[in-house]
């Protein structure tokens, strides 16, 4: 009876334009318990005891139990229009807001905000939650690719992945997969050609591994975590994860048939791991450090019997460098000069918010096969390359960068070099949408240049499109100086909040001395990839 009579209080309308009140009164009396018309803005707290007056004398006191803004309840006897003194709260000054900023400096903030590099930041779930995303994506598609005197190629195809779905008692599922049919082929077939279905499985692994710390276990098709350069394997890999985010441990098994992902007690591997993580505070010099090694003993068809080691490095060093590092070494039967696989670096550089360069290497250095058309395979793998890049982002409207790069086939002792600018026009059709445009100039074993232009147009966040041209002309890998146009279209739709298409075509014609692009005698291929997916 009570809770509902201080409702019914609470819910009567007050005058807003109602001056400071000095007193109040009882507006409703039971044998041991008044309600009043005041509460907390008139000063009321819990355990107050209130002096009660009746026509100017003293009529007894209550002390405060409940209190809502404007009205109370009290315990003590009193009667209907009983009056008690009350200190109503000051009213806060209204906050003086301050003049508006110049557009100019609102659009040099948006700049930076927008430009602006974050670190790495590992999410630390509560103990017990899984570490990793809860998703299931899944796509089924029709590719058709064809070109001049081949084709029509087709395919149906069905890809599934699964992410941290859990499948009870801590244990989660990871699966990667593809099943892939070619209705229609013509020869020469390059890869598998007596297998018009085929079934890939990259991963189909159940796993425990808890934010919190403790064991952590992977067992099935595992796709090793933070075993750098370790290939997929029939096996388990277990371990113990701390919670502050080191982890070390074991991982073994058979390592399946490199061109068919098929089961194979042939190959096989066995090593162990440790993985490294720290996140420093937002004013630390090292914001982030991340670092993973694996040593392993692998046999595998192509490299025969090898001890492997491999160490990556990732840091974060203030808001303006991050920096990358990864090299592998490996010991046997097939080894590369020096016992050095690879050596690959990556770095940015931030010294103003509009100012980036970045730039990598590439040091690759073992002898691998690789297929050039049906029962041909040729040496190769070896190979150096090298990108660095500046851009410049003056306005949120605009940015400019200048791209180069070398790359040289050991191998085969070519070089390749390109350099040139590319234009950005992220906002050029405002929220819906944006272009670029670049030109490059190339030298090497096929020099020549090249130039593209790109459309991205987006429909309330729930659409959009890709467009792209492209022109490249090549010396000396023709009798003639060979031109060549390519056009590419993405559509995408996002039809629910689970549900997307996505359309991609690409075409394209090397003229061969002709003067229309579709001319007799040109060389034309295209490819169309249609399909829907959903993701939950």
């Amino acid at each position: 009876m009570s809770a509902l009579v201080l409702a019914l209080l609470v819910a009567a309308p007050a005058r807003a334009d109602a001056p400071p009140r000095h007193t109040g009164s009882v507006v409703y009396a039971l044998a041991s318990r008044l309600y009043l018309d005041a509460g907390a803005e008139e000063g009321l707290a819990p355990g107050q005891v209130l002096a009660l007056s009746r026509g100017g004398r003293k009529a007894g006191s209550c002390k405060v139990a409940d209190v809502s803004d404007k009205h109370a309840s009290c315990v003590g006897a009193g009667a209907v229009g009983d009056v008690f003194p009350v200190s109503p709260r000051a009213a806060p000054a209204a906050p003086v807001r301050p003049a508006p900023l110049p557009t100019a400096v609102l659009e040099q903030r948006r700049a930076r905000v927008e430009s602006a590099q974050f670190p790495l930041v590992d999410y630390k779930p509560q103990p017990g939650e899984l570490a990793r995303a809860r998703t299931v994506d899944g796509r089924v598609a029709h590719l058709v690719w064809a070109s001049s005197g081949a084709g029509p190629w087709q395919q149906e195809r069905a890809d599934l992945h699964v992410r941290g779905a859990p499948i009870g008692g801590g244990f989660t599922l990871d699966a990667d997969l593809s099943a892939r049919h070619w209705t229609r082929r013509f020869d020469p077939v390059s890869f598998r050609p007596a297998d018009s279905t085929q079934l890939y499985v990259w991963e189909a692994a159940v796993s425990r591994r808890l934010a919190g710390g403790g064991a952590a276990i992977s067992l099935g098709r595992v796709r090793p975590w933070w075993a750098p350069g370790q290939s997929i394997f029939d096996g388990a890999q277990v371990g113990y994860r701390s919670a502050g985010g080191l982890e070390a441990g074991l991982f073994g098994g058979t390592i399946p048939d490199e061109v068919t992902l098929v089961p194979s007690f042939d190959r096989g591997v066995l090593g162990a791991y440790w993985s490294v993580r720290h996140l420093g505070a937002a004013d630390s010099v090292v914001r982030y450090f991340q670092h993973d090694a694996r040593v392993a003993v692998a046999q595998t068809a192509d490299l025969k019997r090898r001890v492997e080691g491999e160490g990556l490095w990732r840091a974060q060093i203030t808001r303006i460098f991050d920096a990358s590092a990864d090299v592998r070494l490996g010991f046997g039967e097939e080894q590369a000069p020096g016992a050095v696989d690879a050596i690959r670096v990556d770095g940015s550089l931030r010294p103003w918010d509009s100012i980036s360069l970045s730039g990598s290497w590439r040091y690759e250095n073992l002898f691998v096969s690789e297929l050039d058309g049906p029962g041909r395979v040729l040496p190769g793998g070896r190979g150096r390359h090298a990108e660095a890049s500046a851009s410049w982002l003056p306005d949120p409207h605009l940015g400019l960068s200048i791209v180069s790069g070398l790359s040289t086939d050991v191998v085969n002792a070519r070089s390749r070099r390109w350099l040139g600018p590319e234009l950005d026009l992220p906002r050029l059709l405002g929220d819906a949408g944006g272009a670029s445009a670049g030109y490059f100039q190339e030298e090497g074993w096929s020099p020549g240049r090249s130039a593209w232009v790109q459309f991205i147009v987006r429909a309330r966040q729930r659409a959009q499109l890709l467009l792209r041209v492209s022109w490249f002309r090549s010396r000396d890998v023709a009798p003639v100086e060979l031109d060549e146009l390519g056009a590419s279209a993405v559509a995408s739709v996002q039809v629910t909040s689970h549900i997307s298409l996505r359309v991609s075509a690409l075409g394209r014609s090397a003229l061969n001395g002709a003067t229309q692009p579709f001319a007799n005698g040109t060389g034309r291929i295209g490819t169309l990839d249609a399909g829907v997916g959903g993701e939950f």
